[in-house]
C-alpha cells in the first residue's frame, strides 16, 4: 500500500453538520460564544467558534504562539487591530490571522456583530472552555487567567 494512502485511510473525517444557532454556548466577558466544531470531532486539526458581541464588546488585543486563525464576518461593524493598524471590517470581510501578529476587535455597530472564528489547529478551543469554567464561579483571579493564558500560549497587550 502507498504510503499516502495508507495515511488517508488513517485519518477518516466524519461529517460535521451544525444547525443555525447550534453549538455549545460558552458565556464570558460580555460576548456570546458558540462552539460550533470542537476540535475532539477533526482529530484536532481545526475548530470553529462564532462569536457574537453586543455593541461596545469584543476581543481584546491579544496575540497567539502556535494558532492561526481564520475569521469572517457574518453580521455587523467591527473595529478590528491587525498588528499596528485599525480598520473597520463589515459584513462579508474575510481575514486570514496569522500566528504571532496581536489581534483584537471591538464592536463598533449598534447591533450585535456576529464572527466566525476558525482555529488552526483546532486544540485552542479548549482555551474557551477553561476560561468559561473559571467565569461560571465567579470573576476569576488575575493569577487564574495568566496560569490559563500561560498553557495555551497566549499573551493579552
Amino acid at each position: 500500500m502507498s504510503e499516502a494512502l495508507k495515511m488517508s485511510s488513517e485519518f477518516k473525517q466524519d461529517p460535521i453538520l451544525v444547525m443555525p444557532g447550534g453549538g455549545d454556548e460558552i458565556l464570558m466577558g460580555g460576548s456570546q460564544f458558540l462552539h460550533k466544531v470542537k476540535s475532539e470531532d477533526t482529530n484536532n486539526v481545526f475548530s470553529v467558534i462564532e462569536i457574537i458581541s453586543p455593541p461596545g464588546k469584543g476581543v481584546s488585543l491579544h496575540v497567539h504562539e502556535n494558532e492561526d486563525e481564520l475569521v469572517y464576518l457574518l453580521e455587523g461593524e467591527i473595529e478590528v487591530t491587525l498588528g499596528d493598524q485599525t480598520m473597520t471590517a463589515v459584513a462579508g470581510v474575510m481575514a486570514l490571522l496569522p500566528r504571532g501578529i496581536p489581534h483584537g476587535f471591538v464592536n463598533k455597530g449598534d447591533k450585535p456583530s456576529r464572527l466566525l472564528d476558525t482555529i488552526l489547529p483546532g486544540p485552542f478551543d479548549s482555551y474557551f472552555v477553561e476560561l468559561a469554567a473559571l467565569y461560571s464561579a465567579g470573576e476569576p483571579s488575575d493569577e487564574e487567567v495568566d496560569a490559563l493564558s500561560k498553557k495555551y500560549s497566549i499573551q493579552y497587550l
